[in-house]
């Protein structure tokens, strides 16, 4: 009696037949009532596609035309565009951007307004800082501070001397330097910084003026160098410190007078410096939009005010 207890107890309870329980029924495929869909999926013949397997291409002809003589047209361009203005491509160039002439004894005329499209699709792009037209000089801006006792500092903010050529790393400063020698707008802003440097760094000493004196060399020509060389390729180059170098006073700002050259009393204060005399710090007012909406606002309340005491004294009379 305990051995069967026991058997009974140790071995599994038989799974009821499909027949005993529910189930649930197989899905209905595409093939028909009682076929499984995972079934049908897996073993349905493949069906044959609509597409005529016998065009080597899938875009029509036409299509591909359009298509081909887009590329050409655009790679033209681009290639025209960017040769040099001046030589054997001008004429070419001057081809792509007008109507020329289909031949000489014709009055039929055709353009591939080159210049339309590139304003149109916004691939204008000018290269001349590039080659063929590369700088004929080395052209840098000396830095240098007068102060209160008449003597002129150098502050080495160009790159003379500096650097040999070719050079791979190229910072922030050189960037700036190269940019105040031909954008004069940028000198003013540049000094006042200069002046505001001077002033922290001196105990709170203010500079009477900063001057820039532009200097320059001229770069020797490709055939000078492989004259001189003698066609030795390992021998062409030259040193720039050699060369002849010219100097020329561009600018001179005063520090007392030029707006935010001076360091204001907050910054005075944060750097531990002595308190600056009165009216020392030349500010600069910055009229925003929303000044310039409130300007107006006032000016039509005042006009309107004076149309209406006009209307008054009128009818006063």
């Amino acid at each position: 009696m305990s051995d069967e207890i026991e058997g009974s107890a140790g071995e599994t309870p038989p799974r009821p037949s499909p027949d005993e329980g529910a189930v649930d029924p197989p899905t209905t495929g595409d093939d028909g009532p009682g076929v499984d869909l995972a079934q049908s999926l897996l073993h349905r013949p493949v069906q044959p596609t609509t597409n005529d397997t016998s065009r080597r291409y899938i875009y029509p002809l036409w299509l591909q035309l359009v298509v081909s003589v887009f590329i050409a047209y655009h790679g033209a361009i681009l290639l025209v565009h960017n040769l040099p203005s001046k030589g054997l491509a001008r004429g070419i160039q001057k081809t792509f951007n007008e109507q020329p002439k289909l031949w000489p004894l014709s009055e039929a005329k055709f353009g591939l307004h080159a210049n339309h499209y590139w304003q149109a699709t916004g691939n204008t792009q000018s290269w001349a800082m590039f080659a063929p037209n590369p700088h004929r000089s080395n052209i840098f801006m000396k830095v240098m501070v007068k102060d209160e006792s008449g003597e002129v500092w150098d502050l080495k903010h160009d790159i003379y001397g500096k650097r040999t050529y070719p050079y791979l790393w190229y910072d922030r400063m050189g960037k700036i330097n190269r940019r105040i020698v031909d954008q004069k707008g940028y000198r003013r802003h540049y000094a006042a910084w200069v002046c505001r440097e001077w002033e922290r760094t001196h105990g709170g000493e203010s500079a009477d003026e900063v001057q820039f004196v532009k200097m320059w060399t001229r770069i020797p020509p490709p055939q000078a160098v492989y004259e001189r060389a003698g066609g030795n390729i390992f021998k062409m180059g030259y040193d720039p410190m050699e060369l002849e170098l010219h100097q020329r006073e561009e600018d001179s700002i005063r520090c007392q007078t030029t707006r935010h050259a001076q360091l204001p009393p907050y910054l005075r204060e944060r750097y531990g410096l002595p308190e600056a005399p009165e009216r020392h710090f030349k500010g600069l007012h910055i009229r925003t939009w929303y000044d310039q909406k409130k300007a107006k606002q006032e000016q039509a309340e005042r006009e309107s005010q004076r149309a209406a005491r006009t209307g008054r004294r009128g009818g006063e009379r």
